[in-house]
């Protein structure tokens, strides 16, 4: 009987311990390992694919397209700014179109609906996927954590990267000149100093070189543009994290004062509800508007096509 018990006990310990080992994990929710200078939290619905899934162009247009497809404001918006992508794309052709990009929200938006958008037309036509080309002014007085998060970028999405610090406009005529540009995108919206009468494609000042300004993101708002970051796990520069809503030079550019918090801390950018208040933070003896230069905004091209305006 002893020998019965002491087996029976051992057959349930054995039991218990195979239980433990069989036991299904708790699951872990994935995160990809972004650095600071790119948000990774409080990621919403329809996002909850990381941000490897965003890396992935052609997936990330499948899912813009879906969400473009629901009958709503921000449906409305995203669906025309990424016709006027593939429109940029049909008639001038990947080659000849360069997209701004410097490191701003405004920036960041239009950077992946050309990604998503180039990767379906490479589709449709059977080629190669080709590589988005992007410019960038650089500035003296730029913030390293634009500076870094604008590297980062290129090379997580493998971006044909143009580089020019020797003004605005010389720059764009060097982009011309060396690649033939006929088209530059812009996060140029309809709020923004320089985008009021603007159309989704507007011919370039007479005082600038001849190119084709292409306006996605025109007749989008502040929270369309976080919506979309957001909503879809785009990284962005964690200025936006501490505050900043729109992104000049360093001596032009605070924290938005209408997110300050009682302990002198700052809400982050996503959380300001009146979009009126988005350049708060921004001081006039930067310029506002950012004429030429080669930054001084934020749509990553809101003067002309890349550093005039604004960031972001």
């Amino acid at each position: 009987r002893l020998a019965r018990a002491l087996g029976l006990r051992m057959l349930l310990s054995l039991l218990y311990t195979l239980g433990v080992a069989l036991a299904p994990l708790p699951l872990r929710r994935s995160r990809t390992a972004l650095p600071r200078m790119c948000d990774q939290s409080s990621l919403s619905q329809p996002a909850q694919a990381d941000a490897a899934d965003a890396a992935d162009a052609l997936a990330l247009h499948r899912r813009l397209k879906l969400r473009s497809a629901v009958e709503d404001e921000f449906g409305r918006a995203l669906k025309e700014g990424l016709e006027v992508c593939a429109h940029s794309l049909r008639l001038y052709g990947p080659a000849r179109v360069v997209t701004s990009f410097n490191g701003g929200k405004d920036a960041v938006a239009i950077l992946h609906l050309m990604r998503a958008a180039l990767a379906a037309h490479s589709e449709a036509a059977g080629g190669p996927r080709e590589r988005l080309r992007v410019i960038f002014f650089e500035q003296r007085d730029e913030f390293p954590e634009v500076d870094a998060f604008v590297r980062d970028a290129v090379e997580r999405y493998d971006l044909e990267l143009c580089t020019y610090s020797d003004g605005f406009a010389a720059g764009l005529e060097s982009c011309i000149a060396e690649h033939g540009s006929a088209a530059f995108v812009l996060g140029t919206r309809e709020g923004d100093p320089n985008g009021s009468g603007q159309g989704a494609f507007e011919p370039s000042s007479t005082w600038m070189p001849p190119f084709m300004r292409v306006n996605p993101v025109l007749r989008w708002s502040y929270a369309h543009v976080w919506q979309l970051l957001r909503g879809f796990a785009l990284p962005f520069c964690s200025l936006y994290e501490e505050g900043y809503t729109s992104l000049g030079k360093q001596s032009d550019t605070e924290p938005n004062p209408a997110l300050r918090l009682p302990d002198g801390s700052y809400r982050p950018a996503w959380l300001l509800d009146d979009g009126a208040l988005e350049r708060a933070g921004r001081s006039a003896k930067g310029g506002k508007a950012g004429g030429g230069g080669g930054g001084g905004g934020e749509s990553g091209g809101g003067g002309e096509s890349g550093g005039g305006g604004e960031s972001g």
